[in-house]
């Protein structure tokens, strides 16, 4: 056992001798009390020692972003002073959409906004702009991409 388990143990076993004297338990039963504070002692640094492999559980994906995403972002934002939190998410949804949607055309203002590392504090006229670029640059629809067709299509 480590040292710190027999701190541990010791310590244990301490408070179930004062118990004893506090409650003014029997010698027979605080000697019960006393030998199960050591043995919860021992017990924890058995366990302690024990190496066993542990399941590593995997990373839960990523959530795909999109236009409900924009949406609610959008009614946050609508605030008189939109806060930080909320100009680093359009951020980071606005970087997602640019990533996604690559040959989508986009605004040199949008660009600029989703190249920078740390952006700015913007003003309402500035967010609504951008809001409006990301809106547009989601509803795009990419004829390269391939569509979905539904039961009643040929």
């Amino acid at each position: 056992m480590k040292g710190s388990a027999w701190v541990i143990t010791l310590v244990l076993t301490a408070l179930a001798v004062v118990a004893g004297w506090f409650f003014g338990l029997d010698p027979a039963h605080a000697v019960v009390l006393a030998g199960a504070g050591l043995a919860a002692g021992i017990a924890n640094g058995v366990l302690e020692s024990v190496d066993a492999p542990r399941p590593v559980l995997t990373p839960l994906p990523q959530p795909v972003r999109g236009l409900a995403d924009l949406q609610a972002l959008e009614f946050s934002l609508s605030a008189s002073e939109p806060g930080m939190r909320a100009i680093l998410e359009l951020h980071s949804l606005a970087r997602d959409a640019i990533a996604a949607r690559a040959s989508a055309p986009r605004t040199t203002a949008l660009n600029t906004f989703a190249a920078g590392t740390a952006p700015s504090a913007l003003g309402p006229r500035e967010l609504r702009t951008l809001i409006d670029d990301l809106e547009r640059l989601v509803r795009h629809n990419d004829q390269t991409a391939p569509t979905r067709r539904t039961l009643d299509e040929p």
